[in-house]
Parts: structure tokens; C-alpha cells; sequence
């Protein structure tokens, strides 16, 4: 069986293929982003399907057994439609590149087998992302982020006890409530609305959660009278705290480093606490109705490493897995798993490790040095050790991408986690963006106790640790204020490449940790080909590349690019993929024809 799963609706659109033609699951996975360029992206997933199809050796769409939608919102602005005719008719563009009319198009032309399709509900796909993917045969599933859902999984069964939000039917113990009640702030939009008093937008969770990491150095001085009745078994509502939100300060300063104080520091580490409580709770509960004694997870809230650090050391579960692409780049992958096994598959497939996309071409290679008249060396893991150890800032891109919002080695930056000034060329020469953000370490799995207190092995970097104490100055540029630290833990089986370079570093320094961050720029996703590696290398601070085996570094005849640059050659490239994809994939003359209308009644 070949199932294709979709995420089309809403930001980060993506794609996932299975197939269990040889006796086991093949997965292959990608959000748009990675490949439009766009971060977030909501465009319509046409390179994503692209990019699955060819993973499989498939031309065509007809090829694929079962499609499976992400019904993101039950109720939908027409019958078949999730965008809408009158959104289309508006050119409705409010955000990033949320083109309804774009998206409409593509959705009425595009030619499925509609006797293929299934609709899969957003909190469910979560779901299955979270324990299809994971090791348990039995285990409660929590999933907190826009909507809250609890499931209990059973071997290939998934089953919904509690389940609330976009707009569809509201679950409690099984059974579908009269009255559906979803017309509130729940735990994860109040953290977003903390979020929004901060400075950032619906993807500022994280620049939260670091904030709330200087908590221990300013005196706590709470804005907000958080409700101490909010739970009503597992609904959650923020309302009335919200609604008693009086006169909370909203940060508009250009300088971001006017955040740490108070009372900005107060504000995330209330939002912190607060959410740190609410999933705690929701956790209990699942436990408590499920009888399981293992977890998974998904759903935005799943990324927020303090909370799953915190929900290990609790107890309450013996074992715990964390589905890697939480947040909605994942929902694509959970509806494939969904549709699989409702549809009678039986390959169970656990993740143990997030390298879903693809490799590149070694071709492609060639091309991007000539273009750019760069100078490429077949290099060893020790020469890049070494320089690593010298101070040099490296980009790395290795065999298959990561699936999800976590770098895990192969499509990440590299640094010398020893030197205490690599936070801050990190974040301003590389990065740039705030200064408090602090950086990663990814550890040798059976080293981890020499550096650091990890209560869980964390292959996906979605578990926080603390650096011991007599480890802080050894390490500096992955030690956050509060001594905390996001660790991935590695070991050969998972990566054997990434082993072998953290080995070696550790062979010439003594310390087999590397700083790791994604690879990207501030207002860009990570990177998946060699040609968003070198964009990025002409555009920062990089001092070297490493794909696969080969160094890349700058020559005098390197010429150099800007972001303005960059981004007229991106729109134009991507422009003209989507155009060939869209001539592949749909009926053009319906397209067109639909196109026309559109633009005569607007």
C-alpha cells in the first residue's frame, strides 16, 4: 500500500509518502518550507508531492493507493473546499505567503482520484504522528496546541477519548457531546497571547521559553490573576484569566535586549509556569484514563523541552516519546500513518530518528561551485574536526534531511561549544537575531553524564537538560543563563557520520560536545539543498561548508550575495518550479478557466 498524506490548509503545508511494498514501512517526509523557501509556508504542498512522489520512483498521483487530507477545519468556508470561493474571489493574503486564490485554484484543479481521498481531523493526524511513529504498543497520547485531544493506542489501534477544537465535534470519554465547545482560550493560545505581549507573532513560542530562562535573576512580579478554576476535566479555558488581563505592557522596541528585564521576564516565565501546569495536569489525566504507562506526544506544546523535562521527572509516566515534527509539519506524516492503518496496514514503523527527506544529488554538487566559483576539497571527519576546534563556524549538509523544526546534525551549523564568545557570533554574525537565544549541544550519547543531567535520551532535541556545574565553563556557548540546555543526544546507530565528527572533535579537544544550530538564517527555514546551503554560506558569517564529504570554502573570485539578492532569485526559481508542477499535477484548462473567473468577478 502507498499512502500519500497532505497538510494543505493554513501554515506549514507539507507532504508524506509511505509505502510497505517490501515488508516494512519506507517513509519519506518534507514541509513546503524547506523547499519554497517560504518559512511557515502556506502554499499549497506542490513540491512537497513532488519531492514524496520521486522518493518512490512515481510519476503520477494515480500511482499513490490512498490520499489523506488534513481536515484542518471541520467546517469548511464551501462543501469541497477548504479555502473558499468569496476568500479567492479577496486575493485573501493576510500573512507570509497565505494566498487563498492561489491555493483555491490549485485545490479545484488538481487531479485526485477523489475515491482515493480520505479527510483526516487535525487533532487525530496529530495523534497518529505522535503513536504510530513511536516504539509502544500500548500508550496514552496527549496532544496540546490549537485543539487538546487524550487517545489511547493499542497495537494499530488508535482510539479517541477526549477530543476538542477547529471547529469539529467535541469528544469527552468517548462519547460526542450534544454541543460542541471550542469558543475559547485554551492553555497553548494564551501562551501565544503571552507571546504576543512580547514582541513575536504565532511563532514566537520558543523566543518565550527562553526568556523565561532568566527567571532566576529578576524578582518575580506577576501581571496576570491566572484562574485557578480553568479545568473542567480535560477542556482548559483561559477566558476569564484573559478576559481579567488588565493593562499588560506590549514590548515595541527594535532592541531586543531591553527584554531582559522586568517586567517582560515576569510575563514569559507566568506564561511558562502556566502552560508547564495546564499539560501536567492534562498528562495526569490521560494516565489516569487510559491506565497506559508510556506516553507520546504532539502537538505544538510537545516542542516546549522544559514541560517533556519536567513530565519525565514527574513519574507519572514510565516512558515517554515526543513525535520530532510536533507542530503542524508534522500533521502531513500523521495522516498517512492514519490513513495506513485504518485502511488495513499492519507495518508498525517507530522513528528513531527524525532523517525522513532525502539525500542530495552528488551532481547538484558541481553545479553550485562552478556557479558560484567556490573551492571544493574532498576532506576527512578529522580535517573538519580540527577546524571546528580552530574557531571556524561550519555548515553542514549530509545524506538525508531532518523532518521537522529541530537541525539534528545533518542539515545544521557547527561550532566549538568551549568558546565563550560563539553565542554571540552565532546569533549576530550568522544567525542574527536576539542575543539572549541560546544554542544547542549535540553530546556523544554514552558521554552525556560527563557534561550534562538529562533525564531522558534525546535524539529529537525536544527534552531539556540541565549542564552540570563543573561542566558550565567548559562548555559556555550551549549553557543558557539558567544552566539549562535543549541537548541531542547522538549515537552511531542513529547517525554514524555525525558520531564519527563529534568523536573526532572530542579526540583533538577533549570534549565530544558541538554546538549545534539549524541551518538557516533568520527569516529563512533550514536548508535542504546544496543551493540553500551556499545561499546561506554567500549571506552570513559561515566560515566553510560540508556536504557530504567535500569542503567548500570561498575564493577570491567568490562573488558575494545579498538578502535582497537572494530573495528576487528564490521567487523567481520557486515561480517557475510551481508553474511546471502545476502543469504536471493539474487540469490547466480548468486552472485557467477558473482563474479567469475569478479575476472578472473580483
Amino acid at each position: 500500500m502507498i499512502v500519500l498524506g497532505l497538510k494543505c490548509f493554513s501554515h506549514d503545508t507539507g507532504a508524506a509518502i509511505l509505502s510497505d511494498h517490501e515488508g516494512k514501512l519506507k517513509v519519506v517526509a518534507i514541509s513546503e518550507a524547506r523547499l519554497n523557501r517560504r518559512k511557515h509556508s502556506f502554499a499549497y504542498p506542490l513540491m512537497s508531492i513532488a519531492y514524496c512522489l520521486a522518493s518512490l520512483g512515481l510519476d503520477s498521483l494515480d500511482d499513490v493507493d490512498l490520499i489523506c487530507i488534513d481536515r484542518h477545519m471541520e467546517i469548511w468556508p464551501d462543501r469541497n473546499s477548504q479555502f473558499g470561493y468569496q476568500n479567492a474571489l479577496k486575493r485573501y493574503q493576510p500573512r507570509y505567503d497565505d494566498n487563498h486564490r492561489w491555493n483555491y485554484l490549485i485545490e479545484q484543479s488538481i487531479k485526485f482520484d477523489q475515491s482515493k481521498c480520505r479527510l483526516i481531523n487535525h487533532i487525530d493526524a496529530h495523534a497518529a504522528s505522535a503513536y504510530f511513529a513511536s516504539p509502544f504498543n500500548d500508550a496514552a497520547v496527549l496532544i496540546a496546541e490549537g485543539g487538546t485531544g487524550i487517545y489511547h493506542g493499542q497495537g494499530s489501534n488508535l482510539k479517541i477519548i477526549d477530543r476538542i477544537g477547529y471547529l469539529g465535534a467535541t469528544l469527552q470519554n468517548g462519547k460526542k457531546l450534544a454541543e460542541r465547545r471550542d469558543h475559547f482560550v485554551n492553555s497553548s493560545f494564551f501562551y501565544d497571547k503571552i507571546s504576543a505581549h512580547l514582541g513575536y507573532d504565532i511563532f514566537g513560542a520558543g523566543q518565550t521559553m527562553a526568556l523565561a530562562g532568566f527567571a532566576h535573576q529578576f524578582p518575580y512580579e506577576p501581571l496576570i490573576n491566572i484562574d485557578p478554576h480553568r479545568y473542567d476535566d480535560f477542556i482548559i479555558n483561559h477566558n476569564k484569566t484573559v478576559f481579567s488581563m488588565k493593562d499588560i505592557p506590549t514590548f515595541k522596541s527594535q532592541h531586543s535586549e531591553k527584554l531582559i528585564s522586568n517586567p517582560w521576564i515576569s510575563l514569559a516565565y507566568q506564561a511558562q509556569k502556566t502552560l508547564e501546569d495546564d499539560i501536567l495536569y492534562l498528562a495526569r489525566l490521560a494516565q489516569k484514563k487510559t491506565g497506559a504507562k508510556k506516553i507520546c506526544l504532539a502537538g505544538g506544546a510537545a516542542l516546549n523541552c522544559i514541560i517533556n523535562k519536567k513530565l519525565i521527572e514527574s513519574g507519572v509516566f514510565d516512558e515517554i516519546f515526543v513525535q520530532p515534527a510536533a507542530s503542524d509539519e508534522g500533521i502531513a506524516l500523521g495522516c498517512a500513518l492514519s490513513g495506513y492503518y485504518s485502511n488495513g496496514g499492519y507495518v508498525r514503523h517507530h522513528m528513531s530518528d527524525a532523517y525522513l527527506g532525502q539525500k542530495n544529488e552528488p551532481r547538484t554538487l558541481s553545479v553550485v561551485i562552478e556557479k558560484w566559483k567556490l573551492k571544493a576539497t574532498k576532506t576527512s571527519t578529522q580535517e573538519i574536526a580540527r577546524l571546528l576546534a580552530d574557531g571556524k563556524i561550519i555548515g553542514r549538509v549530509a545524506d538525508r534531511s531532518e523532518y521537522g523544526p529541530r537541525a539534528l546534525g545533518n542539515r545544521s551549523i557547527l561550532a566549538d561549544p568551549r568558546r565563550s564568545n560563539m553565542k554571540d557570533r552565532l546569533n549576530t554574525k550568522i544567525k542574527h537575531r536576539e542575543s539572549f537565544r541560546p544554542f544547542a549541544p549535540s553530546c556523544l550519547e554514552d558521554k552525556i553524564p560527563d557534561y550534562f543531567n538529562s533525564p531522558a535520551k534525546s535524539p529529537f532535541m525536544v527534552i531539556a537538560g540541565t549542564v552540570n556545574e563543573n561542566s558550565r565553563n567548559k562548555v559556555p556557548a550551549v549553557t543558557h543563563t539558567d544552566g539549562s540546555c535543549r541537548v541531542q543526544t547522538v549515537n552511531r546507530e542513529q547517525n554514524s557520520d555525525y558520531y564519527d565528527l563529534i568523536e573526532a572533535f572530542g579526540d583533538i579537544t577533549g570534549c565530544p560536545v558541538l554546538t549545534n544550530t539549524s541551518f538557516n538564517d533568520r527569516a529563512e527555514p533550514i536548508v535542504e539543498t546544496y543551493e540553500d546551503a551556499a545561499n546561506c554560506f554567500l549571506r552570513t558569517g559561515l566560515d566553510a561548508l560540508y556536504c557530504d564529504g567535500i569542503l567548500v570554502q570561498r575564493t577570491e573570485k567568490t562573488p558575494t550575495l545579498t538578502s535582497e539578492q537572494n530573495l528576487q532569485n528564490t521567487i523567481a526559481r520557486v515561480n517557475s518550479e510551481y508553474t511546471n508542477i502545476i502543469d504536471r499535477f493539474c487540469n490547466v484548462s480548468a486552472y485557467v478557466s477558473l482563474a479567469n473567473e475569478l479575476n472578472k468577478n473580483e
